[in-house]
Formats: C-alpha cells, sequence, structure tokens
C-alpha cells in the first residue's frame, strides 16, 4: 500500500481530512452505543439506533475512499508537535471516556435529566460532524475529486437530518423535565396557553372582521356617491333634452299653423274655382235646355 509521504499535495490534504471524519465516526459509534444502554424512552432510542447504523456505514465508506486514495486510515495531520496516531484506537479511547462520565452522571441524575444531558452531547457533536464534512466537500469540489465531494456530501446530509431530530428532541425532552421537576403551580399550565391563544385568535378574527366591514361600507359609499352622480347627470340630460324639445315645438307649431293655411287657401280658391265652373255649366245647361224645348215644340 502507498505511504503517505508518496501523495501530492491534493491527496495528502484530503486523506488527512478524511482521517479526521472516520476518527469522529469511530468515537460517536461508541457515543451512541452507550447512549442507547442508558436511554429508556423508545422512540428515542429507536431513532439512536437508526443514526448507529447510519454511523458504522459513514465510517466504513470513509476508511474505502482513503485507501482509494493511497492512504492510511490512522494518517492523521503531519504537523509539528501533533501526535500522528489520531486514528480509529484514539476514536475509540475518547469514546470509552466519555461512556464513562455519561453512565456516572446517569447514576446520580434523573431519567429525563440523562436523556436531556446526552441530546446536549449527540447535537453538538452532530454539527461537528456537519463541519467536518462540509469543509471536506468545498475542499474536493476546489480540486476537482468528485468521488471525495459526493461522498462528503451524501454523509452530511445524513448528520443534517439527524441533527433536526435532535433538536427537536431536545425541545420536548425539556418539556418533559418540566413536568417531571417543577410543580405544577410553578408552571405554566398548556390550559392557559390554549385560552390566550384562543383570545388572541378571537381578537384578531374580529379587527379583521371590522377591517372588512369598514372596506365594504367605504366601497358601498363610493358606489352610491357614482350612482347618485350618474343619476344626476341622466336627469341633467333629460332635463336638457326636455328643454331642447320644448324650444324645438313652437317653431314646428308655426309651420304646422302655416301650412294649415296655405291649405285653407289653396282650398279656399280651389274650391272657389270650382265653384265658378259649376256655375258657368249650370247656366250653359239652362241656357240650353230652354232652346231644346222650343224646338220640340216648333216641330210639333
Amino acid at each position: 500500500m502507498a505511504d503517505d509521504k508518496t501523495l501530492n499535495e491534493r491527496d495528502t490534504k484530503l486523506v488527512q481530512w478524511l482521517s479526521e471524519a472516520h476518527t469522529k465516526e469511530v468515537e460517536l459509534e461508541g457515543d451512541l452505543t452507550a447512549h442507547i444502554a442508558l436511554t429508556q424512552k423508545q422512540a428515542y432510542k429507536k431513532r439512536l439506533r437508526a443514526h448507529l447504523t447510519e454511523t458504522k456505514d459513514h465510517k466504513r465508506r470513509v476508511a474505502a475512499r482513503i485507501k482509494a486514495l493511497g492512504g492510511r486510515r490512522n494518517s492523521g495531520p503531519s504537523l509539528p508537535g501533533v501526535p500522528a496516531a489520531v486514528g480509529e484506537v484514539a476514536g475509540k479511547a475518547v469514546a470509552a471516556v466519555k461512556g464513562q462520565v455519561g453512565t456516572a452522571r446517569a447514576a446520580v441524575t434523573d431519567q429525563s435529566e440523562t436523556h436531556l444531558r446526552n441530546a446536549q452531547e449527540e447535537l453538538r457533536e452532530e454539527h461537528v460532524e456537519i463541519a467536518i464534512y462540509n469543509r471536506l466537500e468545498t475542499f474536493a469540489t476546489a480540486v476537482g475529486d468528485k468521488e471525495t465531494a459526493q461522498l462528503a456530501k451524501s454523509i452530511r446530509r445524513d448528520e443534517e437530518r439527524m441533527a433536526k431530530f435532535l433538536d427537536a428532541e431536545l425541545t420536548r425532552l425539556v418539556k418533559e423535565l418540566v413536568r417531571a421537576e417543577v410543580p405544577r403551580d410553578q408552571r405554566t399550565t398548556s390550559t392557559r396557553r390554549s385560552s390566550s391563544s384562543r383570545s388572541r385568535s378571537s381578537s384578531s378574527g374580529s379587527s379583521s372582521g371590522r377591517s372588512r366591514s369598514s372596506g365594504s361600507s367605504s366601497r358601498s359609499s363610493g358606489s352610491s356617491s357614482r350612482s347618485s352622480a350618474s343619476g344626476s347627470s341622466s336627469r341633467g340630460s333629460g332635463s336638457s333634452a326636455s328643454r331642447r324639445s320644448s324650444s324645438s315645438s313652437p317653431s314646428s307649431g308655426s309651420r304646422s299653423r302655416s301650412g294649415g293655411s296655405g291649405s285653407s287657401s289653396s282650398g279656399g280658391s280651389g274650391s272657389s274655382s270650382s265653384g265658378g265652373s259649376s256655375s258657368g255649366g249650370g247656366s250653359s245647361s239652362g241656357g240650353n235646355s230652354p232652346s231644346g224645348s222650343g224646338g220640340g215644340s216648333g216641330g210639333s
């Protein structure tokens, strides 16, 4: 197997940071194992067991990547005054010490306090891992190592999910501790909170209703004003039209009377003329009739 000294600068840094990640995974494997043994809350214990399985898988995958780059799992940072043995052995040692401390604390504290302290430590360690894999992904991307970048990104997402669970679990555990250790008269009850919430909701709803009603009234007033204005305009238009019609009517009447006079004159003239003709005709007929009678009489 290749030694670290044969690696170039890029791969040396990658192996160094991957080794740090591997050490942290070994440490957390021991922590989780100890915490699971101390946990009585079943839902919490189930999630810890699931993350323990993830942690073992992370450790395996990181070790495989170190090997693929030509490094060794126990290759730590090559800095003056810093021991090189910071690999799996060191991680197990740290986990063993932390496990003993946790067991001792559990012996002298209540279960709710033990759960709370363990969750706090787990959340802190998850954020440390998130930082490790975040810088590892960024570095690998910058130097063109897609495989390491993808590995770091995948593991970081698992750690972020666990951190989110622990953040919510920490809140739940604090509330459980309050119920277990603080007398009822020294804490706020859920009934008071619910009543207060309902009061605020009702007040908010009433204010909103009044605001909407005011808005509707304003809009209705605006509509009425516009309708009144339209009605006034219509009446104004009607009055103007009526006045214009009235002004036009005398002229029409005058024209009508003038036409009537013209007709009467024409009719009168025509009648007179016709009458004259008829009279003339009658005179002619009367003149002829005696002559006829005379002729008949002469013949006899």
